[in-house]
């Protein structure tokens, strides 16, 4: 018989599955935009242009985020997710049937609707169906699938490259389509939230869902007064996106918002998004050569998530916090450095002079990326979620998503179309700078 936290998670398994939707989209973008026979089917576009294209589903996925609370709080966390799942499964299959860029770009939006709005609602959910015991572990989960799916999606895009014909760019779309089918078709007999629906007044069927997923009665009894009592405090009157700034809560929705802002801007998704092209920077020569050095900083990034999966909760957060930024700026002001010393541009491209600094350069670039995995990029998430009072939460995620989608998007399409010069790697350090101003607020016991 499966126990009850087995049961769990694999219940975080099958909802996170949003997440490596996300990942397979990060991994293989950047190898599908590079391809030969891309070119050759939508036409030669300009750095400008595809850089357009691959930010723009940030675009979208931010403003589907922003209204993924209010379907999330009327429809529950489920559907909420599986809602999400089905727009991706129209964007990727109109993405891998397009016989021209416009429509290229108008399933890449409507992707990014699907995965703003999933991927914004099942941080809450894991978090509402886990016991607080594990609760920190089962919401890395997310994470580590979208670890997975970047890996993946690397590796698929290397392979299908091999493919002659449109089928080559095609493979990564199908496969994401075929992912979305599957979160879909799953999501309809997962449980719901038992605090939704003790917020919509379904106490029995709360009760039914806790029992199935703690492991005495007397947990289920003792959790449901404390998710009545939380209520009860807390429905003075709706949540609304005002009370989220109001004097009370200002703080801490600030430093949420703050938080996730700046793990975007150190930099990771462009490094995802565009590994080929940083690679070829760095010295490869081949696109082979580049997907496949794309690829092992897939692995590297799934490698490292794990330990963050199994220590998080003994860790606590500002180990990670505190660590990781350290080391992410180490990588930086290196990167920096050798860009500025045996750094040069030539017919609008950026170069580096010796393989020294070539390799140098890479063995950083996988060193950043393993300092992320195991800090920022779980830790972050989980914090800014915590710090939020349980009725704010989901709101208070969806402006997070929207807020850090919107610069992302405008951040990396101009990351792309200027050619990653020396410009964006003192972007990021400064960010490292900034984001230190916010430990203060953190509180010294976790």
């Amino acid at each position: 018989m499966v126990s009850v936290t087995t049961k769990i998670y694999l219940i975080a398994l099958h909802a996170s599955l949003a997440g490596m939707l996300w990942g397979l989209d990060t991994g293989s973008i950047g190898p599908i935009t590079q391809m030969e026979q891309f070119s050759s089917s939508i036409d030669h576009l300009s750095s400008g242009v595809l850089g357009i294209y691959v930010a723009c589903i940030l675009l979208s996925a931010s403003l589907s985020s922003i209204c993924s609370g209010y379907l999330a709080d009327l429809l529950s966390r489920k559907y909420g997710i599986l809602t999400g799942g089905i727009v991706v499964l129209l964007g990727t299959i109109i993405s891998a049937s397009a016989k021209t860029f416009p429509v290229l770009v108008c399933a890449r939006l409507i992707t990014g609707i699907g995965q703003g709005q999933s991927i914004s609602v099942v941080t809450i959910y894991l978090c509402e169906i886990s016991p607080q015991e594990i609760r920190g572990k089962v919401a890395t989960v997310l994470q580590l699938l979208i670890t997975i799916g970047i890996a993946l999606g690397y590796f698929v895009a290397y392979a299908s490259s091999r493919i002659g014909g449109e089928l080559a760019w095609r493979t990564p779309f199908i496969l994401e389509a075929s992912m979305a089918a599957i979160l879909v078709s799953g999501m309809a007999f997962m449980p719901y939230s038992p605090r939704w629906l003790v917020q919509r007044g379904r106490i029995d069927e709360a009760r039914a869902v806790l029992q199935k997923l703690r492991a005495s009665s007397e947990s289920v009894e003792d959790e449901l007064r404390l998710i009545k009592g939380s209520l009860e405090e807390q429905s003075r009157e709706d949540a609304s996106y005002r009370e989220i700034f109001q004097k009370r809560y200002i703080r801490r929705s600030v430093l949420s918002v703050f938080l996730m802002s700046f793990q975007m801007l150190c930099g990771i998704d462009a490094v995802l998004y565009y590994a080929p092209i940083l690679f070829t920077q760095a010295g490869f020569t081949s696109n082979r050569a580049a997907f496949l050095a794309s690829g092992v900083s897939g692995i590297i990034n799934l490698i490292f998530t794990i330990p963050a999966q199994l220590w998080v909760d003994k860790w606590g957060r500002r180990f990670p916090l505190i660590g990781g930024g350290i080391s992410i700026a180490t990588c930086f002001v290196a990167i920096g450095a050798l860009y500025a010393i045996y750094g040069g541009r030539a017919d609008g491209q950026v170069y580096l002079s010796g393989k020294g600094p070539q390799w140098a350069v890479i063995t950083l670039i996988y060193m950043f990326v393993a300092s992320v995995s195991w800090s920022w990029a779980v830790v972050i998430k989980i914090y800014a979620c915590e710090i939020i009072p349980t009725r704010l939460r989901a709101k208070t995620c969806a402006v997070q998503q929207q807020l850090v989608g919107e610069f992302r998007c405008r951040a990396y399409g101009a990351a792309f179309s200027t050619g990653f010069s020396k410009r964006p790697i003192l972007l990021l350090w400064c960010s490292y700078a900034v984001h230190h101003g916010c430990l203060p607020f953190l509180d010294a016991g976790d």
